[in-house]
C-alpha cells in the first residue's frame, strides 16, 4: 500500500490557517490527507502581490542572460586569456549550480526567502566581478563557479517564492510565464555576447551583470516582504544541515565530473570515470541514509519521497530532464553535420522546437488549472515525445525541412506538457515542504542535464568510429573530441566522401534518437503507476506576503476609543 504523508500538528502550527482534511483515495479505501486552509479561494492579487512578481521575473532574466550568452564568447575568451579548456567555461557554471541548488531550500527555510536570495544575487555579482576581471583560465572557472551557485540559487528561489505565493493548482501559469522569461534571456544573451565579444571586449559580458544584479538586489530587498523566522544568525548557522549539504555538493560533483570526462580523451572503462561516477553514487546512497535519520532540518526530509506519487515524480522529471537535454543539445549537431548548417542556421533551424516549448508550458498550466488534473497530461507528452522522437528515427539526408519543422513541434510540445512533473511530485506533499520539496525538483531537472550530454557524446563518438570512412577517420586518429573536429571539413569534403560522412553521422545521430524514446517509453510506463490527487488551492500563510504595519491611531481616535471603552 502506497505510504501517503500527513499533516502533522507541528505543520499546522507553522501554517496558520491550515487544517488537515482527509479526501478520498483510490487505495482500498485508504486516505489521502491534503492540507487545506479555512475557505478554498486565496487571497485577492494585488499590487504588492505584481511587484513581487516582477521582482522574481527580474531575478529569471539576470540568470538566463548570463547563462545564455556566455557560450556564443566562449572561443573569443579562451583565446585572449590563452586557455586550452573550452568546455569548462559552461561546464564550472552547471556543476556548480546543480550541486548546490538543494542547499539554497534548507537556508530559505532557515533564514527565510528573502535574505537567502539576496545573498545568492549578491555571490552572483561577485562571481561576474571575478570573470571580467579574471587575469587567467583559472580565476575565470573560479569566478564561473561562483557565479552557477549564485545563479542556480536565485532559480530555486523564485521557483520557491512563486510555490508561497501562488497555490499549486494555479501555479502553471506562473510558473510558465517566468520560463518563458528564461527562455527569451536565454535567446537574447548569445546576440549580446557575441556583439560584444567582436566590436567592444568579452569582458563587457560579465561586467554588464554588475548594474543588473544591484537593481535586482535593491528591488528584492525593497519588494520581497515576506516573513523571515526569528532568532540571530549564529542559531540559524547551528540549524543548517552542514553534513547533509557536504555529502550531496561532494557526491553530486563527483558524478558530473566523471560524466563530463567520459567518453572522449579518457574512455569509460578507465578508473579516472569510474572512480568519480562509484564514489558519486556510493556518497548519494549514504546522503539519503544520512539525511533519514540525524538532521533536525534535513535538506531531503523523507517526506519528500515516502509516498508513489513524489517518488516516481522525481524519477520522471530525471527521466524528463536526460531526454530534453539529449535532442535540445544535438538536435543543432544534426543541421550542421548533415545539412551543412553553420552555427547561426542551426539556430535558426532549431527555432520551431525552442519557440513551441514554453507556449505548450503555458498551456499545460492552463488546462491542469481548470482540470486539476495532470496525469492525463503527463501520459501525453511521454506518447508525443516517443512519437517525436520515432519522427527523428525516420529522418533522412533528403527530409525536406518542412516535415523536420512539423517533427519539431511534435516533440516540443511533448516536452513541455512533462512539465506537469511539478504536480505529480507537490500534490502529495505537506505545503510546509515547499521549500525542500521545490528545490530538489529542480536539482531532478538541472543534475541530468550532465547525463543527457554525456550519453549523447558516447553514442556519437563510438558510431562515428565504426561508421566514417577510413580516410576520415585517419587524420583524427588521436582527437578526443571526433564529432567537432570532423563538421567543420564536411562543407570542404567532395563527392562522394562527404556524402558517406553526412550518412555516418545520420546513422550515429539515429542511435541517440532511439536511446532517448526508450527511455521516454520508461518515463511513460513509470507514469503509468501514479494517480491524480487533488490539488491544493491555497498556500501556506507561514511565508506569504507580511502584512502591510496599521496606521497609527489619531489622538481623535484614540480617545474615541478610549471614550468607547469607558
Amino acid at each position: 500500500m502506497e505510504s501517503v504523508p500527513t499533516v502533522h500538528e507541528e505543520d499546522t502550527k507553522s501554517a496558520p490557517g491550515i487544517v488537515p482534511t482527509r479526501t478520498p483515495s483510490s487505495n482500498s479505501g485508504s486516505q489521502a490527507v491534503q492540507p487545506v486552509a479555512n475557505g478554498d479561494d486565496p487571497s485577492p492579487r494585488g499590487v504588492r502581490f505584481w511587484l513581487v512578481f516582477v521582482v522574481l521575473s527580474l531575478c529569471t532574466l539576470l540568470s538566463a542572460l548570463d547563462l545564455g550568452g556566455v557560450g556564443t564568447a566562449a572561443p573569443t575568451i579562451v583565446a585572449d586569456l590563452h586557455g586550452v579548456n573550452f568546455a569548462w567555461i559552461g561546464s564550472a557554471y552547471t556543476l556548480s549550480s546543480a550541486a548546490f541548488l538543494p542547499l539554497s531550500g534548507n537556508l530559505a527555510q532557515i533564514f527565510g526567502r528573502r535574505p537567502t536570495t539576496l545573498l545568492f544575487i549578491l555571490m552572483f555579482a561577485v562571481g561576474s566581478a571575478m570573470c571580467g576581471s579574471a587575469p587567467s583560465m583559472t580565476v575565470l572557472i573560479v569566478g564561473r563557479a561562483i557565479q552557477g551557485v549564485g545563479g542556480g540559487g536565485t532559480q530555486s528561489l523564485v521557483n520557491i517564492v512563486i510555490a508561497d505565493l501562488v497555490p499549486l493548482r494555479e501555479r502553471g501559469m506562473f510558473t510558465s510565464i517566468t520560463g518563458m522569461i528564461w527562455s527569451l534571456g536565454s535567446v537574447i544573451g548569445p546576440f549580446v555576447a557575441g556583439g560584444l565579444a567582436e566590436k567592444a571586449s568579452w569582458r563587457w559580458l560579465f561586467y554588464l551583470n554588475l548594474p543588473l544584479c544591484v537593481i535586482t538586489w535593491i528591488t528584492v530587498a525593497l519588494f520581497l516582504n515576506l516573513h523571515t523566522p526569528r532568532g540571530n544568525i549564529r542559531e540559524k548557522l547551528l540549524k543548517v544541515d552542514w553534513i547533509g549539504n557536504i555529502l550531496i555538493v561532494a557526491s553530486s560533483t563527483s558524478c558530473i565530473l566523471g560524466l563530463t570526462s567520459g567518453g572522449g580523451s579518457i574512455p569509460w572503462s578507465s578508473i579516472k570515470v569510474l572512480g568519480p561516477l562509484i564514489f558519486g553514487f556510493a556518497g548519494l546512497g549514504v546522503t539519503l541514509v544520512y539525511e533519514a535519520k540525524w538532521p533536525a532540518q534535513p535538506t531531503i526530509p523523507k517526506v519528500l519521497y515516502s509516498n508513489r506519487n513524489s517518488l516516481i515524480g522525481y524519477l520522471v522529471t530525471f527521466i524528463h530532464g536526460v531526454a530534453a537535454i539529449a535532442v535540445t543539445f544535438y538536435l543543432p549537431t544534426w543541421f550542421q553535420s548533415i545539412r551543412a548548417a553553420s552555427p547561426i542556421q542551426s539556430g535558426v533551424y532549431f527555432l520551431p522546437m525552442m519557440a513551441t516549448i514554453s507556449p505548450t508550458v503555458i498551456v499545460e498550466g492552463i488546462i491542469v488549472a481548470k482540470t486539476g488534473r495532470y496525469r492525463l497530461m503527463t501520459l501525453s507528452g511521454w506518447i508525443l515525445m516517443i512519437l517525436g522522437l520515432g519522427l527523428f528515427i525516420s529522418l533522412d539526408i533528403s527530409t525536406p525541412l518542412g516535415l523536420i519543422v512539423f517533427y519539431q513541434l511534435v516533440l516540443g510540445v511533448g516536452i513541455g506538457f512533462l512539465y506537469s512533473t511539478t504536480f505529480i511530485v507537490l500534490a502529495p506533499l505537506p505545503l510546509s515542504e515547499n521549500a525542500s520539496a521545490v528545490s530538489l525538483l529542480i536539482f531532478m531537472r538541472t543534475f541530468p542535464q550532465a547525463w543527457g550530454v554525456a550519453v549523447g557524446q558516447t553514442i556519437l563518438q563510438n558510431e562515428l568510429r565504426t561508421h566514417l570512412p577510413s580516410s576520415v577517420l585517419a587524420q583524427f586518429a588521436d582527437a578526443s573530441d571526433l564529432v567537432y573536429q570532423v563538421i567543420p571539413q564536411i562543407s570542404g569534403m567532395a563527392e562522394p566522401l562527404r556524402r558517406e560522412v553526412e550518412t555516418a553521422f545520420l546513422l550515429s545521430m539515429r542511435l541517440i534518437w532511439i536511446v532517448m524514446a526508450a527511455l521516454s517509453g520508461l518515463g511513460l510506463l513509470c507514469t503509468l503507476l501514479i494517480r491524480d490527487i487533488p490539488l491544493a488551492r491555497t498556500v501556506d500563510s507561514k511565508w506569504g506576503l507580511q502584512p502591510k504595519p496599521a496606521p497609527k491611531s489619531t489622538p481623535a481616535a484614540a480617545l474615541s476609543e478610549k471614550a468607547v471603552v469607558v
